[in-house]
């Protein structure tokens, strides 16, 4: 208990440090990284859309989507940077800090201090938003940028994270990073003022709040799978897999094969040159002569109904004439007299 009291002060004062003697000018290489994802994935958008691959093109398209996103909000946190230093606010002491750490110790069940990398760290309690488990999280403190734009994660201990949305645990929460909404701000002040107890229970009470119109993705469709062919979203026990490449797709974008009577997608199905049944492309076989694909209801011995009309012509016309046979005439009242 004395060992993690001295530990909680000296975190306090290297705290107080970071907050005092760190430059109030906005930093702009948290830009970097985030600009260079947007970058990475433009380029495999474009890729993907000049060699005709859908399905890349729309993950490409959802993975540009959010690192935009994520450059939006740290564009927002740095306007507001510039405009919280025109603004008076207490200035934090080792003294306060300290107690600031030892109220979260009686509020949350884990604080964690690792001062050798200058985190710290609080877990929530499970949570649980319309329904949908979302388990603990883990919220991080990294006070070395305590003074930069965003300078904590939210870590999922238990990720449930919605089969469409690849990086999100939280609707609010994509790629360890909260959208903070309303309570940017709030937060912003928390931190400069160095009232830690403030700013983790804000950050805890937007996990437990949800707000479907800044959503990464909705609780509605949690559950739920994209079609990999039109994007819409369905249950996941109506959702259907391509029986070839697994690709998951709703019913109407599904295509059903004659023969096998199992489910494609439209780049696994195809149909009959013959009769126009739709078919997979495991079902369908060449015709020997012509080597147009078929079903196997209009392949006979691996020859399709043309090719084979086409060959019974071309025996007949090879065929010579048979003369007819020659007709006895027969005379009327008169009958044959053995010799």
């Amino acid at each position: 208990m004395k060992n993690e009291i001295k530990q909680d002060y000296r975190a306090a004062v290297e705290m107080m440090q970071s907050l005092q003697h760190m430059s109030d000018a906005t930093s702009m290489s948290h830009f970097d990284d985030s600009i260079e994802q947007c970058k990475r994935w433009q380029r495999r958008l474009e890729m993907a859309t000049q060699r005709n691959w859908p399905t890349a093109a729309r993950d490409a398209s959802d993975r540009l989507h959010g690192a935009l996103d994520i450059l939006r909000m740290r564009a927002t946190h740095s306007i507001d940077n510039l405009k919280r230093q025109s603004r008076s606010h207490i200035e934090p002491t080792a003294t306060l800090i300290f107690q600031e750490i030892q109220a979260l110790r009686g509020e949350f069940d884990a604080v964690t201090i690792e001062r050798s990398i200058q985190r710290l760290t609080v877990t929530t309690s499970s949570i649980v938003l319309d329904g949908v488990l979302l388990g603990s999280f883990e919220i991080r403190l990294n006070w070395k940028y305590i003074k930069e734009s965003s300078p904590f994660d939210v870590i999922a201990l238990e990720p449930n994270e919605p089969a469409s949305g690849e990086g999100v645990t939280h609707p609010h929460v994509q790629s360890d990073s909260l959208c903070e909404g309303e309570g940017s701000d709030a937060i912003r002040r928390a931190l400069d003022e160095g009232r830690l107890y403030d700013f983790f229970c804000i950050v805890d009470q937007i996990l437990r709040t949800y707000n479907s119109g800044s959503a990464y993705v909705q609780l509605d469709d949690w559950n739920g799978v994209n079609c990999r062919s039109c994007g819409d979203t369905v249950d996941s026990d109506q959702a259907l897999a391509c029986s070839n490449c697994e690709t998951e797709l709703c019913m109407e974008c599904s295509t059903c094969c004659d023969s096998c009577c199992e489910r494609y997608c439209e780049e696994c199905a195809s149909s009959c040159e013959s009769c126009g049944d739709d078919a997979c492309k495991m079902c369908l076989k060449s015709c020997d002569d012509c080597g147009e694909s078929f079903c196997p209801s209009c392949l006979y011995e691996g020859t399709c109904d043309d090719c084979l009309n086409n060959e019974n012509a071309e025996n007949a016309k090879d065929e010579p004439e048979q003369p007819c046979p020659a007709v006895q005439p027969v005379c009327v009242g008169k009958a044959s007299v053995p010799a």
